[in-house]
């Protein structure tokens, strides 16, 4: 025991206090590489389950995402028209048009299916606007509103809605969006602007509209359906399968 006035000295522990390795700027650098690496990531494993749910095997799924993730940066020439060259995207046009022949070979009725393209062609073609030196564009949720909408209706609720609404968003935004526009003269002399140009159907670069389009019509769709199935008693012979 120390005598009066003593002080005790009392060792602490020593904290060693490191470095950051990283400076601020690089922080930065890596977050925006890493949060779009994990949206697109996330899109994609949502991409995969939403071709499931419209009747594709987990293989084929995986297949027909990475086809149009791949194939949305290849342009297949078609019609040489003066200065403009009318090209086909694989990943937006030639896949969705794959999946749609699928589906229907599959048992997707046909005569639905066709309404659904004619119903969306026409919502589209009405709200494209064709924008010299950017291309064909329309606000993204039209497509995917109308898709869903369709299939709701033509499938009366039941669960041919995700599969009649990708058809429709797909095909029916191709037809009414860049087809008839391109079909259009004086639109396509507008939108090559004298100069030598290609002028892709269905091609906006990765994870172009269509693919986006197809994707969420099948998810509002779906979600509507079984909503419509549990509340509203709708397709009661699918209420509770």
């Amino acid at each position: 025991m120390g005598s009066p006035g003593t002080i005790m000295a009392t060792e602490l522990p020593a904290i060693a206090i490191l470095p950051v390795p990283f400076s601020p700027e690089q922080v930065i650098i890596a977050l925006a590489v890493l949060i779009p690496a994990l949206v697109i990531f996330n899109f994609l494993l949502i991409s995969e389950e939403v071709f499931e749910s419209i009747g594709f095997g987990f293989y084929q799924a995986v297949l027909v995402t990475a086809g149009a993730l791949i194939g949305s940066l290849i342009n297949i020439p078609l019609i040489p028209v003066g200065e403009a060259v009318i090209a086909v995207n694989v990943g937006g046009a030639v896949i969705p048009l794959i999946v749609t022949l699928g589906m229907v070979a599959r048992g997707l009725p046909r005569p639905q299916a066709l309404a659904a393209i004619v119903i969306v062609s026409i919502v589209a073609y009405v709200f494209a606007t064709p924008v010299p030196g950017l291309g064909i564009t329309m606000p993204f949720y039209i497509a995917p509103l109308a898709g869903a909408t369709a299939g709701l209706l033509l499938a009366r609720g039941c669960r041919a809605a995700p599969g009649l609404a990708y058809a429709g968003g797909t095909m029916g935004t191709l037809l009414g969006a860049d087809i008839l526009n391109l079909a259009n003269p004086a639109v396509l002399t507008a939108l090559a602007g004298g100069k030598t140009t290609v002028l892709s159907i269905g091609g906006a670069g990765i994870f172009d509209g269509i693919f986006i389009t197809g994707v969420l019509s099948v998810l509002l769709a779906g979600f509507a359906g079984r909503r419509l199935r549990e509340k509203a008693g709708v397709c009661p012979q699918e209420r509770w399968e």
